[in-house]
């Protein structure tokens, strides 16, 4: 499916956000239709399209916003508190414009031809395989969890080239993509990831490209365009997708714990649970935890954007191995803060007309990501910190 041109003048990254503040009611009035779909409705794509959330960071040469780090994590959060699958799969529909913007020209020119953003899936693992022809490659493999692929008029998959021992990425239109009905879930349905396929795809050269060029600072886009943001290493930028997102659900269930405070009445008795030590008890500890995902979040995001605007050099890898050990532990708070008010709410909160326990799904699946395995990933920290990496690039995988 091809997205169509905007018309409206494009917005500024503040007015993007006050758009998008107004997408939180229908996201939630939208649950039911979302999980039965098993994909987001027309309605939510169309919603988000006019609110320029596709456009948020692309640059100003793209018809773009020109927005920064601080931009797209506060625009996950605020979707995140209408519908978190909802905001997983339009972050990353939003974030994959970038994406694509760090491409060489070439490539740019035929994603961006109709002068609008485009809507892109991606998927890194595992890599397949490229056998180079004349003219590009043919790409085969079967790659997981193709989020928003339903969606999307262009897939980027990775593969190995022959000979090669790091995988390249390739740009490809969805009707080549064979995609499997694989996407039967609990929880997450929202963002219909299911299973794609490629069976000796012609790929032509120019829409191939290293991906450690496309990860680095060195990428294309921070040579074509002056906004900051194309200038940050990848994992910069996608490091913050998971944490933001489980914030803002946080702060939602949050709010719907404090009106179910009010509602709810003590066992046994017509007090209302916010009248009762147990229930002031449980909300302070509640709002505790989200206060300090919510700084330490805050400031995770200061220090990565005054470290890639302060100087030109690599991250160290003591810095980033500190931040992702910060995005690991935002996540854990929110979760925290989310399981407190749910362990004081009762069973109301698990009839199927209660968003609640849509939360709840959704967030446990997001937490069980690959880039929040607190096992994996703390081993990974700490080798860094204590000086036992043997990994040539021991941050590789903090996204």
């Amino acid at each position: 499916m091809s997205i169509a041109q905007e018309t409206a003048t494009i917005a500024t990254p503040e007015e993007v956000l006050d758009r998008v503040r107004e997408l939180v009611g229908p996201l939630r009035e939208r649950v039911g239709e979302t999980e039965d779909l098993s994909r987001l409705p027309q309605a939510t794509i169309t919603d988000a399209l006019d609110a320029g959330l596709f456009s948020l960071l692309l640059p100003a040469a793209l018809g773009g916003s020109g927005g920064g780090l601080r931009d797209v994590a506060d625009v996950i959060r605020i979707l995140a508190q209408g519908d978190p699958s909802a905001a997983w799969t339009l972050g990353f529909l939003t974030e994959h414009n970038w994406m694509l913007a760090r491409w060489p020209r070439e490539a740019q020119d035929d994603v961006f031809s109709t002068g609008a953003p485009v809507l892109m899936a991606a998927v890194a693992n595992p890599p397949g395989t490229a056998t180079p022809v004349p003219g590009g490659y043919l790409v085969s493999g079967y790659w997981g969890y193709c989020s928003g692929v339903l969606h999307s008029s262009w897939v980027q998959v990775s593969a190995f080239i022959e000979g090669r021992d790091r995988p390249s990425l390739f740009l490809v239109p969805a009707a080549d993509v064979d995609v499997q009905d694989t996407w039967h879930m609990s929880a997450m349905r929202g963002s219909g990831s299911h299973d794609v396929r490629l069976d000796g795809c012609f790929v032509p050269a120019h829409r191939s490209v290293d991906i450690d060029v496309w990860h680095s600072r060195r990428n294309h886009g921070g040579r074509l365009y002056p906004e900051p943001l194309y200038t940050y290493d990848a994992r910069d930028l996608l490091v913050f997708l998971v944490p933001a997102l489980a914030v803002g659900a946080a702060e939602a269930m949050v709010e719907l714990y404090r009106a179910r405070l009010e509602r709810r009445k003590a066992a046994f008795t017509a007090t209302p649970a916010a009248d009762t030590p147990a229930g002031q008890m449980r909300y302070a500890r509640s709002v505790s935890a989200l206060r300090a995902a919510q700084a330490l979040l805050d400031s995770a995001i200061e220090q990565t954007v005054e470290f890639n605007e302060g100087t030109s050099e690599e991250m160290p890898d003591e810095r980033r191995a500190l931040i992702k050990l910060d995005c690991l532990r935002i996540c854990r708070l929110a979760w925290e803060s989310i399981e407190l008010g749910v362990a004081g709410s009762g069973s109301v909160i698990y009839r199927s007309s209660d968003i609640t326990q849509h939360f709840v799904r959704d967030i446990q699946v997001i937490l069980s990501h690959l880039t929040i395995d607190e096992d994996g990933m703390h081993t990974a920290v700490g080798e860094i910190l204590l000086g036992r990496a043997t990994d040539p690039d021991p941050a590789r995988n903090f996204t």
